[in-house]
């Protein structure tokens, strides 16, 4: 009779050790990603309402919610029901002792617009 382990050979690590060595990284990769999320934000932005006025104009309502008083520049475009972008604007919100800004302002846009956008906001410099 044949040894098995001569013919196939024997393990040098054992089987569970994978599965340490996944779980290990799973659990990091969780704990980095909470990490990430939880990180304060100084500024949060959110389109808090809009009004299709005509084919050519949308209002818009920003919220800004900013930790500190800080002028805050916002990059904002109005969207076509085919998802195109029909307007866009950056526009400049001044520093507030306010915790929570709303600002209104108006698109003029190419065709009708069914919603505005934020791109992007960023504290000005």
């Amino acid at each position: 009779m044949t040894d098995l382990s001569d013919r196939y050979g024997t393990r040098s690590t054992p089987r569970w050790t994978w599965w340490v060595v996944a779980g290990a990284g799973i659990a990091l990769g969780t704990a980095w990603a909470a990490w990430i999320a939880l990180q304060p934000q100084p500024l949060k932005t959110d389109v808090y309402g809009f009004e299709v006025v005509s084919d050519e104009r949308i209002d818009l309502t920003l919220e800004i919610i900013a930790d500190e008083p800080a002028e805050v520049v916002c990059d904002v475009y109005a969207q076509a029901e085919d998802h195109s972008i029909v307007g866009e604007k950056t526009v400049t919100i001044p520093a507030s002792e306010q915790e929570i800004v709303h600002h209104d302002l108006s698109l003029t846009t190419t065709q009708r617009a069914v919603t505005g956008v934020i791109r992007s906001c960023d504290l000005a410099e």
